[in-house]
């Protein structure tokens, strides 16, 4: 079993004064929960896992929400990020709620078993659309009936990281995948996701990227974060192509931050 992690000032019967989020991904499902009022972390449980493709997440996902007695209690605030590798960006100048649907069936492939989920992105004025496999959407409706669902880089897209250099990029590893997002003067050149089947694979596409999009390495502040495991390898095999690399920091959100090893879920939580 993976522990339940409460700290002294967790009151049960007060569930509905705390935010709570939760993560869903192939890699596992994770929750935090923070007392706002306080700025502290209350609760928190990562339950990593090996799940091989999308359609068996929401199996996987119903038997997690079973389990855990404390997610049936009221809370505050839920939010739902679900770690997708399909995601479209769309500038607001471009946007029309008429035909974002149609836009997105195409660029996904979309199908009826997957539903749409849109997200602001106030910081770069876009909007960010994904699909989610319907089950999944359902399973989480069941428990959460006004939850509200984010992709991670919508968040992780709006929060100020202070750096010294002029570009800014952050990479989040899975598994299976990593997100790459690349800022140039707080202007976004790319967010994308890629494929990996060795750690070599990653640093193959992150030089390339860097290369087609014409930004120099030695000006670029690298912000690394792993959802359920240490980053060390990963900033180990970058550093040779980076001066400037670093984890994605998060001890100025929450004054207990050392409760949580999920760096990545607490950042996007209190963003």
């Amino acid at each position: 079993m993976f522990d339940f992690i409460t700290t002294d000032s967790f009151d049960i019967e007060k569930t509905n004064q705390y935010k709570l989020s939760i993560q869903v991904s192939l890699d596992g499902f994770s929750f935090l929960s923070v007392q706002p009022s306080e700025n502290k972390i209350v609760a928190c449980k990562n339950t990593p896992l090996n799940i091989s493709n999308e359609k068996l997440i929401a199996r996987h996902l119903k038997e997690w929400l079973e389990t855990e007695d404390f997610l049936r209690n009221p809370f505050k605030e839920v939010s739902v990020f679900i770690f997708s590798e399909k995601f479209t960006i769309i500038p607001n100048e471009f946007f029309s709620d008429e035909y974002s649907g149609d836009l997105a069936s195409v660029l996904f492939e979309q199908n009826t078993d997957y539903t749409l989920i849109e997200n602001k992105v106030e910081s770069i004025n876009a909007h960010l659309h994904f699909p989610v496999l319907t089950k999944i959407f359902e399973v989480l409706q069941l428990y959460f009936t006004n939850a509200q669902y984010f992709h991670p880089l919508t968040k992780l897209l709006q929060i100020p990281l202070f750096i010294n250099k002029r570009n800014r990029s952050v990479i989040i590893t899975f598994k299976n995948y990593f997100y790459l997002i690349v800022l140039r003067n707080n202007h976004l050149l790319l967010a994308n996701s890629f494929q990996i089947s060795h750690h070599n694979d990653l640093v193959y596409n992150i030089i390339n990227t860097f290369q087609q999009l014409e930004t120099a390495r030695s000006e670029t502040d690298l912000f690394i974060a792993d959802v359920f495991t240490d980053n060390t390898e990963i900033i180990r095999l970058l550093k040779p192509y980076f001066e400037n690399i670093m984890p994605l920091k998060t001890d100025e959100l929450v004054v207990n931050s050392e409760i949580t090893t999920n760096r990545f879920l607490l950042c996007i939580t209190q963003n």
